[in-house]
This record gives C-alpha cells, sequence and structure tokens, in this order.
C-alpha cells in the first residue's frame, strides 16, 4: 500500500503543503475571502498537498509561467482506499474542471513517471461546489436523473419490479455525477465525483483521516 503513497513523498510535493481550509480558500474577492472548508471543521488542519504550487513549481524548473497550466486545488492521499484524490474548490460557477484534471494528470505523471493506466487504476478527481450557487443547475441534474431512473423501472414488468428490482431501487444510492464529468472516469481516473461541502466533508472523514 505505500507504494502509491511514495509517488507523493518527492522534493516537489513535500515543500508545497498546506492545511485543508487554506487550498480550499477562494479569494477572488481579496477583501472577503472564503474557506469552503471552514476552519471550525475538524480536518480543516490536515495537511495535504498545494497542487496549484506544485504546478507553479513544476513550470517554473521550464523556465515557464505557470499559465501554461491549468490545476486542480489539491492532492490528498486516502489510505483507505490506497488511492491520490485531486480536489478541485469551485466556490462560484463551475467551470474549466475537465480541463483542470486533464493538466493536473499531465503535470503529475510527468513528476512521478508514471502513465494513464496508472492514473485510471489509482487516482480519483473530486469537485467541490457551492450548492447554493449552483443550485438551479444541480436541481434540474436531478430530476433529469430521477426521470430517467422513474422511466427504466416502468419499461420493467410489474412482476420484476415487485420480486426483485423494486428492493435494489430502495437500497441504490446512486451517485449523480455533475457537469458531464462521467466522461473522464475509467479513462483518465478511476472515479469522479461532484459533491456539495457537506458531501465532502463526509467523504474525507470516512476515507482520508487517520
Amino acid at each position: 500500500m505505500t507504494e502509491i503513497k511514495d509517488k507523493v513523498e518527492t522534493d516537489i510535493f513535500i515543500d508545497n503543503k498546506k492545511p485543508l481550509f487554506e487550498v480550499s480558500k477562494d479569494d477572488s474577492d481579496e477583501k472577503n475571502p472564503v474557506y469552503m472548508v471552514g476552519i471550525d471543521e475538524d480536518i480543516s488542519k490536515d495537511i495535504v498537498i498545494d497542487f496549484d504550487d506544485v504546478k507553479t513549481a513544476f513550470c517554473k524548473k521550464f523556465h515557464k509561467s505557470y499559465k501554461v497550466f491549468k490545476s486542480a486545488d489539491a492532492l490528498l492521499y486516502s489510505e483507505v482506499k490506497n488511492k491520490l484524490i485531486f480536489v478541485e474548490f469551485k466556490n462560484g460557477k463551475v467551470k474549466e474542471v475537465k480541463t483542470k484534471l486533464k493538466d493536473s494528470l499531465l503535470v503529475f505523471s510527468n513528476i512521478v513517471d508514471v502513465d494513464l493506466k496508472f492514473c485510471r487504476k489509482y487516482l480519483e478527481y473530486i469537485v467541490v461546489y457551492n450548492y447554493e450557487k449552483n443550485k438551479q443547475y444541480v436541481e434540474q441534474e436531478k430530476d433529469k436523473y430521477r426521470k430517467e431512473e422513474q422511466n427504466k423501472s416502468q419499461s420493467l414488468s410489474r412482476e420484476y419490479i415487485e420480486g426483485f428490482v423494486k428492493p435494489l431501487f430502495r437500497l441504490a444510492k446512486d451517485e449523480i455525477i455533475l457537469w458531464d464529468l462521467e466522461l473522464m472516469q475509467d479513462i483518465c481516473v478511476s472515479a469522479v465525483h461532484t459533491y456539495n461541502v457537506d458531501e465532502f466533508v463526509k467523504y474525507y472523514s470516512k476515507n482520508c483521516t487517520k
């Protein structure tokens, strides 16, 4: 299990770490910064890799601007899953999240000398969004998902549903992946998640704390 964690034990990762609440900061309004992971959260001071800073350091080695690549905000290691997880925090409008993942994978794979096959197996991607600022879109997507599931269930025979499928529907808790990010799953990374802040905190507390 240590082999995956060892990938991020080199200097460029070790030298670019911050508390989780810091990498979750939206400083687009310098006078009123917003920490998506609040300082009062138990996980807020956990030390994670600031992947924006890693990207900047990587570009500097080639005497290039950090603007060459987009990048995810953080890189985490999950001992529970034995996986590395890119996290992008979006306090405002969610955009460029596919590009941020692809560019992050390019930088990461060059630093640690792995290929896309490795990333597909050992990396995940999470976009953490502000629910209130994306409420209309999120609820539209959830309604669309519910209708699709309802249509699927109605297409099955009543006997089959009553005998077998209905219990499964009751137990199923399928995640809805937003912003078409399911396209990136199983080809770029092993899994993609789109979570509001509360959902992310629960995921992190379950999978990333020691």
